[in-house]
């Protein structure tokens, strides 16, 4: 049987791909976009969060997931400020942490409201 954590693994990896080669691309050559970098970032982070998420349930939330990709997201900005024609942005990092934050707002229903998710498995 596959299962969410199965799933959710098999979908982290790629996406932290996409969202890395998206992030270090020339800025003319980004064709996935919602029409404004800022929501880029809350998305990309809040799609990276949930996975991450349900792809190691048992992993400390705090330690091993949401400290690990808000590092991320500065190591993305350290990386920008070096690539022509893209710029290092702290709005960007304010970004990513609204993305984490708003899973996490709605992290309690998805463990407690949705009959595939075992939210005894969580920390």
């Amino acid at each position: 049987m596959v299962t969410l954590v199965f799933l959710s693994r098999v979908a982290f990896y790629p996406t932290l791909l996409a969202v890395s080669l998206l992030s270090v691309l020339p800025q003319e050559q980004v064709v996935i976009s919602t029409g404004w970098d800022k929501a880029n970032h809350a998305l990309a982070f809040f799609v990276l969060l949930a996975l991450l998420d349900h792809a190691y349930p048992t992993a400390h939330l705090w330690w091993k997931k949401l400290l690990p990709l808000l590092a991320y997201g500065v190591v993305i900005e350290l990386l920008q400020s070096q690539i022509p024609g893209r710029y290092a942005s702290g709005l960007d990092v304010f970004g990513d942490i609204v993305g984490l934050l708003a899973y996490l707002l709605i992290r309690p229903v998805i463990l407690n409201h949705i009959p595939f998710v075992d939210a005894d498995q969580f920390r």
